[in-house]
């Protein structure tokens, strides 16, 4: 036995695959069900059937051999028959967007077509409707399929905070689900793609930006070259506003009304936790939410973001973290720092390899006969490695490796 494709744990249960060699010849064994003690829970019908992870409505998407997709539970039951081209998303509201013979609809937890695949295109259910595409019109639909905005715009976006982007006759507007107009058409371009709490929105007219309320009010004055809303979670979606002057960038804050920042960065990227990773010259460093600097601009490649308190910098080639007031609490020592999961970061020095916690204790090391793949992390309490004898396998966060009993 060579081992077994595995994917990550999620809600205590996780997906296998044996994929090995028996007597010289390929053995592909069935997708199986296990929870985090290895006991297997179901197994697949068919040995081609592919599937990755639960859904976090835990629910997965099942493809079998002809390509078609269904909806199972975490019972291995399955809601919906193979007849979907696709099954994608997950809303608050609880329904997957699914294609059908080319047609769009969706379905609900339970696997009922809520709204029939009938529709050319369409977006996911926020706010209790959903956009659909019909004979190049857009409008929304409820879940009984009812119009609730009627089929006469060019494009239409989600239902946020009552209020959704379209557009009519070329140009770009505000309406509400009752079909009311809020912000006349009068734009080229209005971006307020999830803004749950959002009370100024970028919009455009011919190539400047400018900033808008939802009383079709000037906030900022169309002089800007770009711009851009930025989150780390929907809780703030649209509370900052990336702006783009000439090379230089700066950040708003629309609960402040107010910029949080000068015209001085080239480039202003990741924003988790509070933080924003900011660079001059590509040189980086973290600012706060209300604009003062963390760490100097003296970091080079950040490419990660905070993660439970800590993010991964690079200073002269060599990788450490900092916690969220910019102290560094890992020393620059590493040749590759990954991110913080369940306490534990991957660590590579040279051809070492291990799992450090965020006060620079080793609790993890792997001989040569064991590696982690780059982009692992532990999830449930497991992270996925590979082994000599036995390929990838399971182990937990004391390096026991998990039996799988099947």
């Amino acid at each position: 036995m060579h081992g077994y494709e595995l994917s990550n744990f999620k809600k205590g249960k996780a997906f296998i695959h044996f994929d090995g060699v028996i007597n010289g010849k390929a053995d592909y064994g069935p997708r199986i069900c296990i929870n985090t003690k290895g006991e297997k829970l179901f197994e697949l019908p068919d040995r081609d059937m592919i599937v990755n992870e639960f859904e976090d409505e835990d629910v997965a998407f099942v493809m079998d051999n002809q390509g078609k997709y269904a909806l199972m539970n975490n019972k291995g039951e399955f809601l919906t028959e193979f007849i979907y081209n696709t099954i994608c998303g997950g809303s608050e509201e609880g329904f997957f967007e699914v294609t059908r013979n080319g047609k769009h609809g969706q379905i609900d937890i339970n696997g009922k077509e809520v709204v029939p695949c009938m529709y050319d295109d369409g977006c996911y259910f926020s706010e209790g409707v959903a956009a659909e595409y019909l004979n190049g019109k857009c409008g929304m639909v409820d879940c009984f399929n009812r119009t609730i905005i009627p089929f006469e715009y060019e494009e239409i976006c989600v239902c946020k905070n009552n209020l959704i982007n379209a557009k009519k006759n070329g140009k770009y507007g505000l309406i509400n689900k009752n079909n009311e107009v809020v912000v006349d058409f009068q734009y080229d371009e209005i971006d307020c793609w999830c803004t749950r709490e959002c009370t100024v929105y970028p919009a455009r007219k011919g190539d400047m930006w400018g900033l808008i309320d939802r009383y079709n009010n000037v906030i900022e004055d169309f002089i800007y070259d770009d711009a851009q809303l930025i989150s780390d979670n929907d809780d703030n979606a649209g509370e900052f506003i990336i702006l783009l002057k000439g090379n230089l960038k700066a950040i708003y804050s629309t609960k402040k009304k107010g910029f949080i920042t000068d015209f001085k960065y080239n480039f202003i990227g990741f924003f988790q936790e509070g933080r924003f990773m900011v660079s001059i010259n590509n040189v980086d460093g973290f600012i706060d939410t209300e604009g003062n600097e963390i760490t100097p601009i003296m970091y080079h490649d950040c490419h990660e973001t905070f993660q439970e308190g800590v993010c991964a910098v690079y200073k002269d080639n060599k990788a450490g973290m900092i916690n969220l007031d910019g102290q560094v609490v890992i020393p620059f020592e590493y040749d590759r720092l990954n991110f913080c999961c369940e306490g534990l970061i991957y660590a590579r020095k040279g051809e070492n390899e291990y799992f450090i916690d965020k006060h620079n204790n080793i609790v993890l090391t792997f001989s040569e006969d064991m590696h982690v793949h780059w982009c692992s992390r532990f999830k449930d309490g497991f992270v996925c490695v590979w082994t000599k004898d036995q390929g990838d396998v399971y182990i937990d966060k004391t390096g026991k490796i998990l039996k799988i009993k099947i």
